[in-house]
């Protein structure tokens, strides 16, 4: 028989607990001189410009203008499309309505129906009574 090795377990190392982070320390800033400068003569944009901007200016409210009447239209369409809504609405309950009603006019008239038919059996056995009524009374006036 071969000898077992032995296996040595090592300890397991204990695991370190995550630390809160300390906050980052802001960094020093350092004051910088303003360096004065030749200030630039401002140049006034020239009448091509000008013109453009206006032309642009005029753009922009003229579709601002058409925005607006778009937006009106748009509530006035939502508003008609509620009433429209409404209309279906009221129209499908009464079309319920009236179908109950037509099925309940049906079952009434099928039981009517099946009344008509019972009393013309009726009607039928008592003309028939009334004929063998008739002809007994013929025959005891005969006798």
């Amino acid at each position: 028989m071969p000898k077992k090795k032995k296996t040595v377990r090592r300890a397991k190392k204990p695991v370190k607990k995550a630390r809160a982070k300390k906050p980052a320390r802001k960094k020093k800033t350092t004051r910088r001189t303003k360096r004065k400068t030749a200030k630039k003569p401002v140049r006034k944009a020239s009448g091509r410009y000008e013109e453009h901007h206006s032309v642009l200016r005029e753009a922009l409210k003229d579709i601002a203008r058409e925005l607006n009447q778009l937006r009106e239209a748009k509530a006035d369409v939502e508003g008609t499309l509620d009433e429209v809504v409404g209309d279906i609405t009221s129209t499908q309950n009464k079309e319920v309505q009236l179908k109950d009603q037509l099925r309940k006019l049906s079952s009434v008239e099928n039981s009517l129906t099946l009344k008509r038919g019972r009393m013309r059996k009726k009607l039928e056995n008592v003309k028939t009574r009334i004929s063998k009524v008739r002809q007994l009374s013929n025959q005891m006036e005969n006798i």
